[in-house]
């Protein structure tokens, strides 16, 4: 099949959300693509998978990973996140909190793991960091957005006061009666 300089396979065009289940039959055979962040927020026509074939890609909305990737042929792509140049900020500096705060409302994207905040390697973010005072390396690995892991109160709180002033099995949360300012 030919389609606008593509020569393998199905064009995709339908994607799949990770939280949709789809029969394992079904994927037995689907090809894996790896993608960047900024790849899944606006795919590219042509895709290379995994295995190195070229994928025609007609998806118009951004993906997330574990998304699938359907053709009217049923052919099945599986997407995964590309490892890519990250900025990695260790927790327990001095305005992190408010860093990974400020990230969040400027729609930046932020993986949060138990020891440290990936982001997006960039000029601009590196000096978003150095604004903050916050030392960081580099690192490449795969970046899952909105990556959330649960975490002790402590090590997520970012208002004024001592873990003592509160009752034994508090959480907040809306209902809390504390000022959180």
């Amino acid at each position: 099949m030919k389609h606008e300089n593509h020569t393998e396979g199905s064009v995709f065009n339908k994607a799949i959300p990770a939280s949709k289940r789809v029969a394992q039959a079904l994927l037995s055979h689907a090809k894996t693509v790896a993608l960047t962040f900024d790849e899944r927020q606006a795919l590219p026509h042509s895709l290379t998978a995994t295995d190195g074939s070229t994928l025609a890609c007609h998806v118009h909305d951004a993906v997330e990973v574990g998304d699938k990737l359907l053709s009217p042929n049923n052919d099945w792509a599986i997407v995964q996140a590309k490892p890519e140049e990250l900025l990695c900020v260790q927790r327990g500096q001095v305005r992190f909190e408010e860093m990974v705060h400020v990230a969040g409302l400027q729609s930046w994207p932020v993986q949060l793991t138990s020891q440290a905040a990936l982001l997006i390697a960039s000029h601009e973010c590196q000096h978003f960091l150095e604004h903050y005072g916050l030392s960081f390396t580099t690192t490449t690995a795969p970046f899952v957005e909105i990556s959330v892991p649960e975490l002790a109160h402590h090590e997520c709180c970012d208002h004024d006061h001592t873990h003592a002033q509160h009752p034994a099995g508090h959480t907040h949360g809306p209902d809390c009666t504390h000022n959180h300012s």
